[in-house]
């Protein structure tokens, strides 16, 4: 407010306005005094006046000049100001960049510290689930036991009879001494004559060999058909295990719809092809692994006779492949000649990667757990990831319980975590939906009845192909 006086006072205009009244009141006064006699006292007035005005006019122009100056100031301030706020600006891309990558190394180092929690998280319930199966499986022995003892009596006449078909045969099955009697047993009948109502029950995987060979018979995908027995086993096998076996399964089918054991059993009292499905259906490989063993011994005399060559190699490839179908076939009673045989097809072909595979995991059923490691190890150094995916996800995630074990969390997480994604992209853990579980327990109803029918689909089907065909 008081500057806007001043600046008022300081116009051009307010001195022409007071120059103009000054000449005003001058000419009263002269007028005034040209009334009067005493010239003395005009003049002391008229230079009383005039000091009065010059000291105004100074006064105005030290307060007119005070306001410039605080002006000036004012406006060097305001630059000072602008300066150094651009100079605080342009230092502070700096300091930010400076907190900006603290913030993320702070941000990343978080990320691990929760990645390593979740895989310690996880690898916890992979092994509480392990020792929940191995409780299973405890329980399931202690169950087969006491059965065992029940039935007793039974059993030995069974065997009786068992050997008195061998006898007319001739064939000789002194090593089938792992044969698991409950693999005679009758099916459940969960059918109760009003309602279909799907009853779940853990099966082993001899007793799901049946339901396999049914399936195959249908042209079921052979993922769909390892999805059914993974629900239906109960986590009781592997994935690796449940995938070998169907493909293996498939393998003799397919050699018996080919004809492949027609020209070893001349000559001999070998069974014929229906025959060995049957028994193999109710679990039972004897006559199967007979075939297979002929088949092989024929193909090795004939590649031993041979020069050197390609031709040797391949049929010695083909065999080694053939004994992994022997390997697997009596891992399901004896896995002691199901070991012997993966060491054979080592020994035929050792490239051959489902063969070290399927030996390590004997080796780790049988408590050799360092020749396991190093054999899974060997696996992992010799398979091709896109060829041989399947094996890799087993040895991965057998390798992933001995690191863990062994205190090494983050390489057991790494390896669980692959072999996981692996299974996961399969599907092959996936829960069937109601309709799938209705579809299955028709056919497991029927099984056996039409096992007849179904043994004769198989070996006209001629499309049937073995998978290692050379």
């Amino acid at each position: 407010m008081f500057e806007q006086i001043i600046t008022l006072f300081c116009a051009e205009s307010f001195f022409a306005s007071a120059i103009t009244n000054i000449d005003v009141l001058a000419g009263v006064v002269d007028k005034y005094i040209a009334g009067m006699s005493n010239v003395r006292i005009a003049s002391y007035l008229l230079m009383l006046l005039a000091f009065v005005v010059f000291l105004f006019l100074v006064i105005v122009i030290y307060v007119k000049s005070i306001i410039a100056f605080l002006k000036l100031d004012n406006s060097s301030a305001q630059k000072n100001s602008k300066k150094m706020m651009k100079e605080i600006v342009e230092e502070e891309p700096e300091d930010n960049d400076d907190n900006d990558e603290l913030q993320r190394e702070l941000e990343l180092e978080e990320l691990r510290k929760k990645q390593i929690m979740d895989q310690q998280k996880e690898l916890e319930r992979q092994e509480k689930r392990r020792q929940d199966i191995l409780k299973q499986k405890e329980l399931a022995r202690q169950k087969e036991e006491a059965e065992k003892n029940k039935k007793e009596k039974e059993e030995k006449e069974a065997e009786e009879t068992h050997y008195s078909q061998n006898k007319e045969y001739g064939i000789d099955l002194d090593w089938k001494k792992g044969k698991s009697s409950e693999n005679n047993s009758a099916p459940l009948d969960i059918m109760n004559g009003e309602v279909l109502h799907y009853q779940q029950s853990n099966k082993t995987l001899p007793e799901l060999i049946g339901l396999i060979i049914d399936m195959i018979a249908r042209n079921v995908d052979d993922l769909k058909i390892a999805q059914t027995v993974m629900y239906r086993n109960q986590g009781q096998s592997s994935e690796d295990e449940i995938m070998q076996t169907i493909m293996e399964v498939k393998n003799f089918l397919a050699l018996a719809a080919q004809g492949k054991f027609n020209d070893i059993r001349r000559g001999t009292n070998l069974p014929d092809d229906a025959t060995a499905i049957l028994h193999l259906s109710e679990g039972d490989a004897t006559y199967a692994l007979a075939l297979m063993e002929n088949l092989m011994d024929a193909k090795i005399e004939t590649a031993s006779a041979m020069s050197n060559g390609a031709r040797k190699d391949q049929i010695f490839q083909e065999t080694s492949n053939m004994a992994c179908t022997f390997g697997t076939l009596s891992a399901l009673t004896d896995t002691r000649l199901a070991t012997g045989a993966f060491e054979l097809a080592i020994e035929l072909h050792p490239q051959n990667v489902n063969a070290w595979n399927r030996a390590a995991d004997l080796y780790n059923k049988a408590g050799s757990y360092n020749q396991a490691m190093k054999t899974y190890q060997h696996v992992l150094e010799i398979a091709d990831e896109e060829i041989h995916a399947e094996q890799v996800a087993n040895a991965n995630k057998m390798l992933s319980q001995f690191y863990y074990e062994q205190g090494n969390n983050l390489q057991a997480a790494k390896l669980y975590n692959a072999s996981k994604l692996y299974y996961d992209s399969l599907g092959i853990n996936r829960r069937l939906d109601r309709q799938e579980l209705e579809i299955i327990d028709l056919i497991e109803q029927k099984q056996k009845q039409d096992i007849q029918q179904t043994i004769a689909t198989i070996l006209a089907n001629q499309d049937l192909q073995y998978s290692y065909a050379l």
